[in-house]
């Protein structure tokens, strides 16, 4: 059963002046209560963060804020929509978009979705300006878009995560995925930490690759291109697998995983740990 509940409106004074007036910031909130039995999410956002986190629920629950220095006479930004196992999420409106904001003022808008602690079928996110983060989440397809924003994912547990924005940083951590996909359009910084995965790949067009990744360095064929940039590879428990290189980097190309990692402008350190 589907609850919508009636926004709450908080008031509060700003400090900020705006026309020779102190601005006040009025924050809406609303939620919704999904039925049972979803096992597919689509997110269709913009100007907005948004973030999935695994909550022990029994069905997946949806809160959003807006925060704003300009009145807004309705708080229902989002429409929640069920079609058998699937709930997609979509934005209907963005409020005062046609105001010209300036420096002092407040504009912002989260949107967060507790997931029970269960493997979905496919999670897909999109949003503009702002960041998306993953939080425990498991599900066997999960691709996370965003532009001019950051993404951020945690102990994610599934058979395939992809994450792609432009002008902002990816970190992935404790993910655990036979597929792992990172891409980095314009600039940004990608950090991988402690991931496991069959396939790991990822594109950073100005920035550099960090991080490290569970297993043997010796049971992964490498292939790394570091433009204008240093690669180094090391493995935490073998002294003797220690790889240095300008550029481009190819290693073991028959082992069973594979790590291809490439960034134009930047270097590229990533170290094998158990």
């Amino acid at each position: 059963m589907k609850k919508f509940l009636l926004a709450l409106l908080t008031a509060v004074t700003a400090a900020a002046l705006f026309c020779g007036a102190a601005a006040s910031v009025a924050t809406y909130s609303a939620s919704y209560d999904a039925p049972a039995g979803i096992n597919i999410i689509v997110v269709q956002d913009s100007s907005a963060a948004v973030i999935l986190q695994a909550a022990d629920i029994a069905h997946i629950r949806a809160d959003y804020t807006y925060t704003s220095s300009y009145a807004f006479e309705s708080s229902k930004l989002y429409d929640f929509t069920v079609a058998g196992s699937t709930l997609t999420v979509t934005k209907t409106q963005e409020p005062n978009a046609s105001l010209l904001i300036q420096s002092q003022d407040t504009r912002s808008c989260t949107l967060t979705l507790q997931i029970p602690r269960q493997t979905l079928a496919t999670i897909t996110v999109s949003t503009t300006n702002d960041s998306i983060t993953l939080d425990g989440v498991s599900a066997q397809t999960a691709s996370l878009t965003t532009d001019n924003g950051r993404i951020e994912v945690s102990n994610f547990n599934g058979s395939t995560l992809s994450g792609t924005t432009r002008n902002g940083k990816i970190t992935m951590s404790g993910v655990t995925s036979q597929n792992v996909a990172a891409t980095i359009q314009n600039s940004g910084t990608l950090k991988l930490e402690n991931i496991s995965a069959n396939v790991c790949s990822a594109k950073v067009q100005n920035g550099s690759i960090t991080g490290s990744v569970i297993g043997s360095g010796s049971s992964y064929g490498l292939e790394l291109a570091a433009g204008g940039g240093k690669i180094r590879v090391s493995d935490a428990s073998d002294k003797n697998f220690l790889f240095f290189g300008k550029d481009t980097l190819q290693q073991n190309a028959d082992a069973p995983n594979k790590l291809n990692l490439a960034t134009k402008n930047g270097d590229v350190d990533v170290e094998f740990v158990r």
